[in-house]
């Protein structure tokens, strides 16, 4: 019996991964309709496509090459504000925020690790404009705070006017003493509002921060975290100024004068070193550079340092190893606080430390306190010339030193000895940086040499036969090669030296005679590619030979400069991957080369916009230039990220004198910026500034790197001429003349008085057109004259000109009378000024001429710099030296305004002859209108009278009806009106008893609540 086999049904999975994948699959499939999703309005599609590229267009902006360096120096963090606003605190809790460390007092700049890859520089803006100004130059970052008790004050303001012509860097805002305001809901509009004027000042969005109270000196840690935050993460746009010069901020200033000639004479100049970071672009070792408030120095001398705030980018293999997260020389730090020529620490004991007696480094430091001067140190010192010698005193007088001649002569034999034989050893592990003094000591060894042949000719053979063992691997076992003959391709010529020709032992070297020549010519030549003998050569020198060491001069010691075998390998390694037989650093310059010309392989077929392409390049150019300048890393070059410091000689004895260490010392290079030179501005008045600005009246520029005292002269052009302006247009552009140094056309300016006289300080800004040698600047002249003799056309004028010389100057020129008609100068007429004109008509003998001229006006070529960090010196204006002295305005009657009154002048009716009008055309002619009727008077009878005088007494009647109606009308209007403003006023009084008496009785409603929530 066959059975039907039957089969398990198959169970479809509801779970697990093939069902999600396959829900994956088929998610998307009603969307795959093109008919079901097709554009149904063409007009809608082309607004979205037309909304979404303005969208990406107001994205972009001019790309600007980044020249960062690849270690950035710090971010300069300015914190600004008027006075107890809280700027001192802030940077204490940013401080203790970032490094956990207090600091008692901020003086100067405080540069703190912010991050693994970013540090910052935190600066006080004290209250000054010069401070200000030179802040606002060199701030990537300002924080401004605000003090919400207050309000604005006119110092933010201000600020905020010197960043936007500067170029303006991130801004930050910072809310403080919001802990005065009880009531939330007043604080929440105190809080709205001041964030819609501070975008309005700055732009729409900018960051505002809220700091609500103090704790233990500090805000809450709260809130200064999610301010930090948002300063670790700020992006900076690079400003065109900054990137194209190199400058510092001093954060430490070292006076390195000598003592004695500061005790012998005080106000003598001083040389002072600067410390800093170094920005921008590179710096020179002989530099020119200018220190906003002291002036322009050379640069004696550039010399880098460790970094004393370095990022930590290394993980710490002890526990001893701490990462230091501060860097703040003129605060005290840990004790540690460094001063213009002074270090000071600070030694704390407590009540028991104190009667404990001193520890050695405790001792060393109170001795150094003890210091004298030069003169008393070498007045107490004693020292000895040689062994077993009588010591010498500065005291003692000049005489022969007595001591054995026997043992003295061993004693040098033995030191001559041993300094051969350390220096012999000192050659072959010398570095480049220890050249120097290994050739002194070579030339110690030739001289002791030298002077062991003269002096032991006299002694016994012994002891020259020593000397000669001592001395052997320096005349035997090598050679002497001139470097200079070597290096540059003579060394076929080169023989070995006699030992007796000493002379010329300073150019030469003692070198080995297994070294070979080619590596050590590789050393010094440029591009070691390029000579022909090195080619291939590589693979066959030893392995010693590569490391750059000389071997050692001693006889049999050859092993110790051998490198390791590994090494070798792997340079051959990377020899045979070169197929051309170059060098790995000539490969990689040629390679670069040939990517910039013909561009590299790997480049993208992608199609990239204007915008991608431009930033391309530009970040290709600048990374070809940092190539290039890694290449010329051993020239005297200073590069941006580097902590520098600076020697500047003939520094001004009040630089030192009067060092404050809250104000900002900026050092900024000028390339090019020396000459002086006429300047053109366009300026304006700003809006916020109470007074036009006048001719001639001295005004403080702030340009670049520099602030100085000039002369302005204001003028506007007509496309003809420059014309000049006694004063400033009240709302509009203009232009000026300055006298000052060479700056770069395009780069912004403010301008402000000296001495602030009203609560705004900056009085215009502008920008910079162009530097010229002559600008022709020109006034309207006046000339009046009064007629002499007139015929016809013709007539003589007089009280212009005051000789024929000036008539002939101007001969020529326009001129015209009061009544309109035109004439011009011919010709002088006699010696006293009086010259023969025409005109187009007949003048009067009443008329008054006119000449109008333009005179050159000269520019005054006056440039005082603000040495603000010295003794200032300033041009004060006209008024104020008239306030200061007491004098009054001058008063001329000439300049006064009066009431203009004219006379008006009756004419003669026109006559014209009956002949010459018959002439005339009809509608010239006079017309005569006759009258059929001549006029005759009326004469009335009694009746008509009788009516007459009855009609005007009806008409007075009610003449005098109406007007007693109109004076009723108006005493009543004027009657309502009284009555009506009593009402109002009763009603008012009313209104504000009952206001009164409601606002009383909830105040003692909620009185009685509290008090029931306490119990």
């Amino acid at each position: 019996m066959d059975l039907k086999q039957t089969h398990k049904a198959h169970r479809v999975r509801k779970a697990g991964a093939s069902v999600k994948k396959k829900q994956q699959k088929n998610k998307n499939a009603e969307k795959n309709n093109p008919k079901a999703f097709a554009m149904q309005s063409a007009q809608k599609a082309d607004r979205m496509a037309r909304r979404k590229a303005e969208l990406d267009e107001k994205k972009y902006h001019v790309p600007m090459a980044d020249r960062t360096p690849i270690v950035p120096p710090p971010l300069v963090v300015a914190v600004v504000g008027p006075p107890q606003s809280g700027k001192t605190t802030l940077i204490k809790s940013l401080v203790r925020r970032y490094t956990k460390n207090t600091l008692s007092e901020i003086r100067g700049p405080v540069t703190v690790v912010s991050g693994k890859h970013q540090r910052l520089t935190f600066m006080e803006c004290a209250n000054d404009i010069s401070a200000m100004t030179d802040l606002a130059k060199v701030a990537d970052l300002v924080i401004l705070t605000i003090d919400a008790s207050f309000g604005f004050e006119m110092e933010t303001f201000e600020f905020l006017n010197l960043l936007q012509t500067h170029g303006m860097p991130k801004v930050m805002g910072v809310l403080t003493h919001l802990d005065g305001f009880k009531d939330n809901k007043r604080l929440k509009v105190v809080k709205k509002n001041f964030k819609h004027r501070f975008w309005t000042e700055v732009y729409d969005g900018a960051k505002l921060f809220y700091l609500s109270g103090v704790e233990n000196g500090r805000y809450l840690d709260r809130e200064i975290l999610n301010l930090s935050r948002f300063v670790s993460v700020v992006k900076l746009r690079p400003l065109a100024w900054r990137s194209t010069h190199p400058y510092m901020m001093v954060d430490r200033v070292q006076d390195l004068t000598d003592p004695e000639l500061l005790e012998s004479n005080p106000k003598a100049n001083r040389t002072v070193a600067l410390y800093g970071y170094l920005r921008g672009t590179h710096m020179k070792g002989r530099d020119r550079v200018h220190i906003p408030g002291a002036g322009d120095y050379q640069l004696d001398e550039t010399e880098k340092l460790p970094d004393p705030c370095p990022i930590p980018d290394k993980e710490r293999k002890r526990l001893d190893e701490r990462h230091k997260l501060i860097y703040a020389p003129m605060s005290e730090v840990n004790g540690v606080m460094y001063d213009k020529d002074a270090v000071y620490i600070d030694l704390r004991k407590s009540a028991h430390e104190e009667q404990a007696e001193e520890e050695e480094g405790e001792r060393m430091l109170n001795e150094l306190q003890k210091v004298n001067t030069i003169s008393d140190q070498l007045a107490t010192q004693q020292f000895s010339l040689f062994s077993n010698a009588k010591p010498i005193t500065a005291d003692a007088l000049r005489r022969p030193a007595v001591f054995d001649e026997a043992k003295g002569d061993e004693d040098g034999e033995l030191d001559s000895g041993s300094a051969s034989e350390s220096t012999a050893g000192d050659q072959l592990s010398s570095s480049e940086d220890e050249d120097s003094q290994d050739e002194d000591d070579g030339e110690d060894i030739l001289r002791n040499v030298d002077a062991s042949d003269s002096s032991n000719e006299s002694d016994s053979d012994s002891q020259s036969s020593d000397a000669t063992m001592r001395l052997a691997p320096i005349h035997t076992g090598v050679k002497r090669v001139n470097l200079m003959d070597l290096v540059y391709g003579q060394a076929d010529s080169d023989q070995s030296k006699p030992v007796e020709d000493i002379d010329d032992c300073i150019k030469s070297l003692a070198i080995s005679d297994d070294l070979d020549e080619s590596k050590l010519r590789k050393f010094f030549i440029t591009n070691p590619g390029d000579s022909e003998d090195e080619e291939g050569s590589d693979s066959s020198e030893e392995e010693g030979d590569d490391t750059g060491d000389f071997e050692d001069l001693e006889v049999g010691s050859n092993d110790e400069g051998e490198q390791p075998a590994s090494e070798s390998e792997e340079e051959e390694e990377e020899e045979e991957e070169n197929e051309f037989g170059l060098a790995a650093d000539k490969m990689k310059k040629l390679k670069s080369k040939f990517d910039r010309i013909y561009g590299s392989d790997d480049e993208s077929n992608v199609k990239k916009n204007f915008y991608q392409q431009k930033k391309e390049e530009l970040q290709k150019y600048v990374d070809d230039t940092r190539d290039e300048m890694e290449e010329l890393s051993t020239i005297n070059y200073r590069w941006a990220g580097e902590y520098v410091k600076v020697v500047i000689s003939d520094m001004p004895y009040e630089f030192m004198q009067g060092f404050n260490p809250h104000l900002p010392v900026v050092l900024g290079g000028i390339p090019n910026e020396e000459g002086l030179s006429l300047i053109t501005l366009r300026i304006k008045r700003h809006r916020w500034y109470p007074k036009i600005l006048k001719t001639g009246d001295p005004l403080v520029i702030s340009v670049g790197w520099r602030r100085f005292q000039t002369i302005p002269t204001y003028f506007m052009n007509d496309r003809i001429k420059n014309r000049m302006l006694k004063y400033t247009p009240e709302h509009m552009h203009c232009s000026a003349a300055v006298f000052g140094p060479y700056i770069q056309p395009g780069a912004g300016f403010c301008a402000y008085y000296m001495k602030r006289a009203h609560n705004f300080g900056v009085a215009a800004t502008g920008t910079v057109l162009e530097n010229s040698q002559t600008i022709d600047i020109v006034k309207k002249v006046k000339l009046t004259g009064f007629p002499d003799k007139i015929h016809r056309h013709t007539a003589y004028i007089k009280r212009m000109f005051n000789s024929s010389l000036e008539v002939a100057k101007f001969e020529g020129a326009a001129i015209k009378t009061v009544s309109g008609i035109r004439g011009q100068v011919k010709k002088a007429h006699g010696n006293n000024g009086v010259f023969r004109a025409t005109f187009e008509d007949r003048i009067k003998t009443s008329d008054i001429v006119f000449l109008r001229a333009f005179h050159t006006i000269p520019i005054k070529r006056f440039y005082n710099p603000i040495t603000s960090l010295l003794s200032v010196t300033y041009m004060r204006t006209i008024a104020e030296i008239r306030r200061s002295k007491n004098l009054p305005v001058p008063n001329k009657k000439d300049s006064h305004y009066k009431p203009i009154e004219r006379v008006v002048k009756r004419f003669n009716p026109l006559r014209i002859p009956k002949s010459l009008e018959s002439e005339l055309p009809f509608k010239a002619k006079t017309k005569r209108v006759l009258t059929d009727a001549p006029s005759r008077a009326v004469v009335m009878d009694k009746q008509d009278k009788r009516v007459a005088d009855l009609l005007g007494q009806l008409n007075l009647l009610y003449k005098d009806k109406a007007r007693k109606r109109r004076e009723t009308v108006q005493k009543k209007k004027e009657d309502y009106a009284k009555k009506r403003m009593a009402e109002e006023n009763d009603a008012d009084a009313r209104r504000k008893k009952k206001r009164k008496a409601f606002f009383r009785r909830e105040g003692q409603n909620q009185k009685g609540a509290g008090s029931s929530v306490k119990d």
